[in-house]
């Protein structure tokens, strides 16, 4: 008759696939990350330049709700 009291827990170490080949030389350098300041600065002038396109319309729309367009 098999025994029906619950056993207690054993850790056992992870068992590592058979078909897995075995790294034996460290991993290649990795290359430094790009440098993407550029993009950065791009983005600010786009947003200058849209903020100083909007403005003039801005502005517009409120002097023409103040007056009461």
């Amino acid at each position: 008759m098999p025994d029906l009291r619950p056993h207690p827990y054993q850790h056992q170490p992870p068992r590592r696939p058979r078909g897995l080949a075995r790294r034996v030389d460290p991993p290649p350098a990795r290359n430094e990350p790009p440098d993407l300041r550029w993009l950065l600065y791009a983005g600010v002038v786009l947003a200058a330049v849209i903020v100083a396109l909007a403005t003039p319309y801005l502005l517009a729309y409120v002097l023409q709700a103040l007056n009461g367009g």
